[in-house]
């Protein structure tokens, strides 16, 4: 990976505190101003790695049901951006700074493909977005809980010969998916690479405040 540092996004009105426990897929307890309060998390996926008992995460006021909503929790001397709310903000960010996508005209959000609805469409092309949380010896892996959701996903870009987009969002060299985790995802994976779809994993950073787009991440055989 080379790496090519740029601003995109800022995160405004953040709080930091300490990680509780994980009730459920979408509530996390954190320890704020001597007191056990409820977050919203909104990345369903598992992250054990990342979601301990004593771990710093950045959190704002949150409009919904709860009173906070988590941000980013602190592993490893970096901040990891786990609100899935943010990706579609952070890609089409990417998408401005990439040569792939320089002829664009027209960027649709949510669209209809198939069975299911798809993050982009750019012009006629439709791009599905993925966030990574989970790395192992610096590989990237995705994903880090089943998902049959993100299986059929990529069946739907073979099938209208679309993009495959991952979001990094801790160090890594390269990526690979997961196929200890979801060897249906990863065989769908394999097969779009095979027949020629693209596939862009890219290094985003959050210090905080500030996210970074980092540049392009190797992928590994698959």
């Amino acid at each position: 990976m080379t790496s090519e540092k740029q601003p995109i996004l800022e995160i405004p009105n953040l709080m930091k505190e300490l990680f509780v426990s994980r009730p459920n897929r979408f509530v996390g307890e954190i320890k704020y101003k001597g007191k056990i309060e409820s977050a919203h998390i909104h990345d369903p996926g598992r992250l054990k790695e990342l979601l301990i008992e004593g771990a710093e995460v950045l959190f704002t006021h949150s409009r919904g049901k709860l009173k906070y909503y988590i941000k980013a929790v602190y592993d490893d001397d970096e901040w990891v951006l786990i609100d899935t709310a943010l990706h579609s903000n952070i890609a089409q960010k990417v998408f401005e700074l990439l040569p792939e996508f320089s002829k664009v005209k027209e960027i649709r959000r949510e669209v209809k493909l198939g069975n299911s609805r798809i993050d982009f469409l750019l012009d006629d092309v439709p791009l599905e977005v993925k966030g990574v949380t989970l790395v192992k010896e610096g590989i990237a892996l995705f994903p880090d809980a089943p998902t049959e959701r993100g299986a059929r996903h990529v069946r739907e870009i073979i099938e209208h010969n679309g993009i495959i987009f991952f979001l990094i969002f801790r160090k890594a060299r390269c990526f690979s998916p997961n196929l200890e985790m979801d060897p249906k995802f990863s065989k769908n994976l394999s097969e779009a690479r095979k027949k020629g779809i693209k596939i862009l994993a890219v290094q985003i950073s959050f210090d905080g405040k500030t996210v970074y787009y980092e540049g392009k991440v190797d992928l590994m055989l698959f």
